[in-house]
């Protein structure tokens, strides 16, 4: 079970997670106001001196948690107070990687205005585009890309290969992305004209090329780690 106590204002980015059964994870009154979309309290805080970016024992701000809640009047009241938003938690995690995982649309528009690194990454999840792409937030993904994400090399549009048959297999434009899955439309055999066999993940359970066997228009879903070259030129 969580327990969340809250830590004197002026301590908080001093405390330390007690070591007992129950992990006991301390934050800020900022943080629980910001949380639940309490604004008379954040502003009371706020004009009380508390730093806006004062951290819980995860190293995440009032605005990490105002954004992962979908609070949108907190976020602009914390970015208003200078709310640093490219801030880093412990995990490397930003305000944006957090929407971009949760599907916040609102929450990373206002944070993209407000001047949020698109590029930046969180180990495992990647970028913030990566990690809309996928969490499956494809509207998210949309926003990121129109205000100039840069593709990760396996986006929709990007062209990429699944050879792991020695080095043979196909390439495909990625049509679309939904977590770990990739839909693909082949656009070159590499090796297997004459048939490559079957592998369940990788070739949608089918021989690659040879009779019967997939061959270039053929769409089909596979999975990341087939993935074997990325960001290729069509």
């Amino acid at each position: 079970m969580l327990a969340v106590v809250f830590a004197p204002l002026a301590s908080a980015a001093a405390q330390q997670p007690e070591t007992n059964s129950a992990k006991r994870v301390f934050e800020s009154r900022l943080h629980h106001a910001a949380r639940t979309d309490d604004i008379p309290a954040m502003r009371a805080e706020l004009q009380a001196g508390t730093n806006p970016d004062v951290p819980d024992a995860l190293g995440r701000t009032p605005l990490m948690d105002a954004v992962a809640s979908g609070r949108i009047e907190a976020i602009i009241t914390l970015l208003k107070a200078g709310a640093k938003v490219n801030v880093r938690a412990h995990d490397n995690r930003t305000p944006l990687l957090e929407a971009a995982s949760d599907g916040q649309l609102e929450a990373a528009a206002a944070l993209i205005d407000a001047g949020a690194d698109l590029g930046t990454p969180e180990r495992g999840w990647g970028t913030p585009l990566e990690t809309a792409e996928r969490a499956g937030n494809t509207k998210l993904a949309d926003l990121l890309r129109a205000a100039g994400a840069r593709s990760s090399g396996r986006s929709p549009g990007n062209t990429i290969c699944v050879r792991p048959w020695h080095g043979d297999g196909y390439c495909g434009t990625v049509m679309s992305v939904d977590k770990t899955k990739y839909y693909l439309r082949i656009t070159r055999l590499v090796g297997c004209q004459n048939g490559c066999p079957a592998r369940s993940e990788c070739s949608a359970g089918r021989p690659v090329g040879g009779p019967g066997g997939l061959a270039v228009g053929d769409d089909l879903d596979t999975v990341s780690w087939c993935l074997t070259d990325t960001g290729l030129n069509p």
